[in-house]
């Protein structure tokens, strides 16, 4: 395959770096690329591809290109006057994001500053009587964490290590003898999948982990399924989650078989007793939310796309014994919490939060008061039992806590600390336009008040628009930065998102994901109709996902946008194992699936002699989910076919992972798009005070 190789020509580009105060001319060269001759048949279809010796990341030639790469990039993004400020900038901000709770603090179980260069906590799990908590430790951002354990009367590490933990919690049982967690299959460098062969185990404390008890297995050789387990809050039972298609954060993977392992008595569990399964099929979304004695309170969309809450009896669980517990209305179900015996219901009405608490009988106990433009980041238990805390956004990017009490209806409003930019001066609000297709879709939009709309502005529109996830106005740390630069920053809440239930999720999945790009470029283009921005002054930015949705509408469109920055993607729909997400993404193994992949995936719809928007590429060498040969073998082919003088650069870190660096990722991102649309250091560095 690798028989005959040519050399492409070095590309050289003299690049404008923007139009700040000190505008510069560098001469831009990206390293020589070769090619190859590949060409791989899907169905009958000869798919040339010349980059594929980029796909070999441990070789010493890819990591030389890559490096020579990321030195380019940095050149742009580092030797600059603005991206100074900007660090200190989101410093600042982040900081104030962490404002401390209300409630008291509890001490560190584990110090992370003493783990050791590049090792970082990803998870903390204390044993029920206090003697012990595992705690699981990622290298450079890895998500395959190693898994610790120790004792806290002296903080003392036992000898054993838990290896093959991805994205598994560790769920103790009642007696601290130990714990259930999930272990996979860590792939080999070079297999195309993020893991396989999960099984459920129970690690004995004290013990090694060759000699950990296997409870529930899935054939090795599967890599579209992940199993997740979780323990009911009196301890007697476990329950398993078998799933795939897209995982949503507090609800579960969308399609789930669900299985139940009864311990008996907490104190003494029974480990090896049988599995039950509570679901027939992989169907639908399934969370256990709260048991008692054998009746289980079940959340999900099974015949339910707004979602509900359930209550099911484990000796006799089909679904048409059910009983509707908090049943699905026009709203669409967020989450569910079990404080203090009731349910409290964080619901979506057109893309912003409300809160209900309802007993476990269903009866609507209270609705409570959230102020419009408002997400909801989380509803923890107050000090008190039958207390809960509303933390929220107000307005898109004004922290408020209020406290709630379940019984009397008491509400308390605690602020946080001044905010450290002038809100007052900021508009957030929320605007829809119709897509291709003519569906209306929301978006938020936050920007100076009183911003006449004339397209003269710098706008930065993001969106990710996949597995089910929500598009909410709670804007980050570096929306406030865009608008200290005096830019427009859009998020439209795109369809393959959940913002409306699994048909606004189902709108966008296989042959139709079409959608979502459409859903994009329809943004845009309400934007510049508008008079908010023009193509000129045009960023769009995404990241996994999101970098997918970036680099397809860049080849679609390329004249709409003048900057683009995908992070962290799989820009080649055809290479990327879709795993755990074939259901939404496709295979392009299957022959039904392979032309619509085809047809948009980045790297195969690249048109050579194409002026591109000015892009920023990031990935990381160990990301575990998007491999860093994509991204690779994305920005050769792109620097390849552009025509014109706006840079293709690549910023492929050695660590990370999938996650970055929150800190550098937005002070690299905001320069590159500040430089590229001429903008510099605010006058006033001060404009928030």
């Amino acid at each position: 395959m690798f028989a005959v190789v040519r050399c492409a020509t070095v590309v050289a580009l003299i690049v404008q770096l923007g139009c700040s105060s000190n505008p510069t001319t560098t001469p831009l060269r990206y390293p020589a690329t070769r090619t190859v001759d590949v060409v791989d048949d899907y169905h009958g279809t000869k798919v040339p591809d010349p980059y594929r010796w980029l796909e070999e990341l441990d070789s010493q030639e890819v990591r030389g290109w890559a490096g020579a790469q990321t030195a380019i990039a940095k050149s742009l993004l580092r030797r600059n006057d603005i991206r100074p400020w900007l660090l200190t900038r989101v410093a600042e901000l982040q900081q104030f994001g962490n404002e401390p709770s209300p409630e008291p603090d509890e001490p560190a179980l584990i110090a992370e500053e003493a783990l050791g260069a590049g090792k970082t906590l990803s998870g903390t799990w204390p044993s029920p009587d206090k003697a012990f908590a595992a705690y699981a430790v990622s290298d450079r951002g890895s998500e395959w964490v190693e898994t610790r354990i120790r004792r806290l009367s002296d903080g003392t590490d036992l000898g054993e290590r838990i290896e093959g933990m991805l994205w598994s919690d560790a769920s103790w049982t009642q007696d601290s003898r130990g714990f259930f967690y999930v272990r996979s299959q860590r792939p080999a460098l070079g297999e195309r999948t993020t893991m396989k062969g999960p099984a459920v185990y129970y690690h004995v404390v004290g013990t090694p982990q060759s000699a950990d008890h296997a409870v529930f297995r899935v054939p090795p050789d599967v890599t579209d399924l992940v199993l997740t387990q979780e323990m009911s809050g009196d301890g007697r039972y476990l329950f398993i989650y078998e799933g795939n298609g897209a995982h949503v954060d507090g609800f579960g993977w969308l399609l789930t078989r669900m299985h139940l392992l009864d311990l008996g008595n907490p104190q003494r569990p029974a480990l090896s007793g049988p599995i039950l399964p509570l679901t027939a099929t992989r169907d639908a979304a399934y969370r256990v939310i709260a048991s008692a004695g054998n009746t289980l309170y079940v959340f999900t969309d099974r015949d339910a796309p707004r979602r509900r809450v359930v209550a099911l009896d484990i000796r006799n669980p089909s679904p048409e014994h059910w009983r509707d517990i908090v049943a699905q209305t026009d709203d669409v179900i967020d989450r569910v919490y079990d404080i203090d015996g009731r349910f409290v219901v964080q619901y979506l009405r057109n893309v912003q939060h409300g809160v209900r608490v309802f007993e476990r009988t269903g009866r609507l106990l209270r609705e409570l008061s959230i102020p419009p433009m408002t997400a909801v980041k989380s509803v923890p238990r107050g000090a008190h039992g039958d207390e809960l805390i509303i933390e929220t956004m107000e307005g898109g990017f004004a922290p408020a806590r209020t406290r709630y009490h379940l019984t009397t209806g008491a509400v308390v409003v605690e602020r946080a600390a001044k905010l450290p930019f002038p809100a007052g001066k900021y508009e957030a609000k929320q605007v829809w336009y119709a897509s291709k297709d003519g569906v209306r879709v929301p978006m938020f939009l936050l920007h100076r008040s009183g911003l006449r709309r004339d397209g003269s502005h710098p706008t930065i529109l993001t969106g990710y628009g996949a597995s089910s996830q929500l598009t909410l106005p709670w804007f980050g740390d570096w929306a406030v930065v865009v608008l200290d630069l005096g830019m427009v920053f859009a998020i439209p809440a795109l369809r393959g998102g959940g913002e409306f239930g699994r048909s606004w999720y189902e709108a966008a999945t296989l042959e139709r994901k079409q959608t979502t790009y459409d859903d994009f470029i329809a943004a845009a283009e309400y934007l510049i109709r508008e008079g908010y921005t023009s193509p000129d002054q045009l960023a769009i930015q995404g990241k996994s996902a999101g970098g997918m949705l970036v680099g397809t509408v860049v080849n679609q469109r390329p004249e709409l946008f003048r900057v683009a920055v995908a992070e962290v993607a799989g820009p080649d729909a055809l290479r990327h194992d879709p795993g755990r997400h074939k259901t939404q993404s496709g295979d392009p193994k299957n022959p039904a699936h392979f032309p619509f992949l085809h047809a948009y995936s980045p790297q195969h719809n690249i048109t050579p002699g194409t002026c591109y928007p000015s892009m920023l590429i990031t990935t990381a060498f160990n990301d575990d989910r998007a491999p860093a040969s994509l991204a690779l073998k994305y920005t050769a082919a792109l620097q390849a076919a552009q025509s014109c003088d706006r840079p293709i650069i690549l910023r492929a870190d050695t660590g990370g992972g999938h996650g970055g660096n929150a800190l550098e990722d937005a002070a690299d991102i905001v320069t590159f798009v500040a430089r590229q649309l001429g903008l510099g250091v605010p006058r006033s560095a001060a404009n928030h005070e």
